[in-house]
This record gives C-alpha cells, structure tokens and sequence, in this order.
C-alpha cells in the first residue's frame, strides 16, 4: 500500500508540485541535469510520521532510500511554520534536543553499474544552519573520494513564525562522490535546538566527469552534465 501511495504521490508532485520549499527550488540547479533522467534519483523526506525509513515520496529506480537517527536525540512534532511551508502555519519535523546536537543520515541506493562521479544536491529546510553536510559511499567499489561543488542557488530565509525563537530557512548543497559508490550515506549534522523540516536529495551518475573542486565556478561544474 505504501508503494502505491508512493506512485500516486509523485504523481501528484509532478503534476502540482508541493506547498512548501519544493515550490522554492523544483529541482536540481538550473543546466545540470532533471529529474527523471537516466542514472538519477529522487528523494523527498519530509517526515510527516514519528518515523523512520523511506521518504515519503521518491524516484529511485536502484532501492529504496532510507534514514535514521545518526547520533543525538530528537523529538518529532509539529512546529510553527509560515504558510509557504505549512498552508495552515505549522509543519512537522524533527528538533534536536541533545546539547551536543545530533545527525540524521540518509541512505541512497545507487546505480549498479561502475561510473566516474555521483552528483548530489541537496536541499534542507530548518531552523539553524547545519554543522555539516558529508557524503560517504559504500559498497565494493572503494576506496571514495568525495567534495563539494558550488550549486549557484542561494539559502533562503522564510518571513514568519517559528519555534524556539529561531527562524526557518531552506538551505541547499552540492556533493560529490568519485567513484560512483553503489549507495552513499548523506549525514547531516545540526546544533541544539534545531528543528528539521524537510531534506530533498537529488542525485545523478555520470561518466568521464571533470572532477570538481572546492573553488570550482558554477560554469565548471555544468560543464560536468553536458
């Protein structure tokens, strides 16, 4: 049953989009790659049950992507939120409660097939910025490399009411892991206090890639997906 909610519920997105950071951002940047394409993946975790596993909605034609509590404590609830992240001014999510802060991790399975690189961006929309945002990926194809690459999509702040006396913002990263693992696990840190809206991961396999670098441009790092 839950597949099939899975099915109708892309659907929908597709068709509609969804009332919250999806309609901010719909997508990898703009001239690398869509949603759909060969060797790409799509998770949107947005974390409506108290809850751990798949996203509730996604594409991933190599598994089903999974998360779970990396280290902390969290408590679920439902939190004040401006209405182009709730329409009715609340969303669910996670809040860490552990003054050490606490990660989640998200498990993305892969395409099979050997390729050079596996582009990654990510997208989070929550109440603090996160300590850190690592990729690490598994499988027998190792050892891995992995970096950044600069997306050209800024953070945004949300105007409106949020908990804890923070303020909501959705902010975005890109990631890479060389050579394509068959899965990677995508751990995001974040500090006391924070709450987690939603995390949407897109992801591509790609051949023969550039290899990208802290202080590449965003015209480098296109020139990966053409």
């Amino acid at each position: 049953m839950r597949k099939l909610f899975t099915l109708f519920a892309l659907v929908a997105l597709f068709c509609a989009g969804t009332a919250g950071a999806m309609d901010v951002w719909g997508g990898p940047p703009e001239g690398t790659w869509q949603r759909g394409e060969p060797g790409s993946t799509f998770e949107l975790f947005d974390f409506d049950l108290p809850e751990y596993g798949p996203p509730e909605v996604f594409d991933n034609p190599f598994g089903v992507p999974t998360w779970d509590i990396f280290c902390g404590t969290f408590e679920w609830g439902e939190w004040e939120a401006p209405i182009e992240l709730g329409p009715n001014g609340f969303v669910t999510g996670w809040h860490c409660t552990d003054p050490a802060g606490g990660a989640i991790v998200l498990h993305i399975p892969n395409q099979p097939d050997p390729n050079q690189l596996k582009a990654i961006f990510i997208q989070m929309t929550s109440t603090k910025f996160p300590s850190c945002v690592q990729v690490i990926g598994g499988g027998a194809m190792g050892p891995y490399g992995s970096g950044s690459w600069t997306t050209g999509k800024p953070h945004i702040q949300h105007d409106g009411p949020a908990p804890f006396g923070g303020l909501w913002y959705t902010y975005n990263f890109g990631r890479y892991v060389m050579p394509n693992p068959e899965y990677e696990d995508i751990i995001i840190d974040v500090p006391y206090c924070t709450v987690i809206d939603q995390v949407v991961v897109d992801t591509i396999c790609t051949p023969d890639p550039e290899v990208p670098t802290e202080s590449s441009t965003w015209g480098e790092v296109k020139t990966l997906f053409q």
